[in-house]
């Protein structure tokens, strides 16, 4: 499943589509079991971009990359990694196997038109 936002795009690899659904608001918030009167179970991991780089040393949140515009304007592409409590007992082994392999998505991390990426 491809995920696309203004300045960059990604995907979620095909064998994941029943576990793990793509929610954009502000960021991109990467959740998984989806369950219909939960909605989810938990959250995987949080995309955002921000203008400026964040100052917060929390040992949840990484710089991913940084996307450049044609115009020098960039933004730092920031993971933020779910909190012990955020998904469902039931749903702890998947939580860590699925976020040993965020490397495959982080890897097809490409910028939208008339962007740049470095990757950190």
């Amino acid at each position: 499943m491809k995920v696309l936002t203004e300045w960059y795009r990604f995907e979620i690899p095909d064998k994941w589509n029943d576990l793990v659904k793509a929610r954009k608001k502000s960021r991109v918030d990467l959740v998984l079991a989806w369950d219909e009167e939960l909605g989810y179970s938990g959250r995987l991991v949080s995309l955002r971009c921000l203008k400026r780089k964040t100052t917060e040393n929390d040992e949840n949140t990484e710089l991913l990359g940084i996307i450049t515009g044609e115009s020098g304007d960039k933004r730092y592409l920031y993971a933020t990694y779910g909190k012990e409590g955020d998904v469902s007992e039931d749903n702890e082994d998947l939580y860590f196997r699925l976020a040993d392999q965020l490397w495959r998505i982080y890897e097809s991390i490409e910028p939208a038109n008339g962007y740049s990426w470095t990757a950190v």
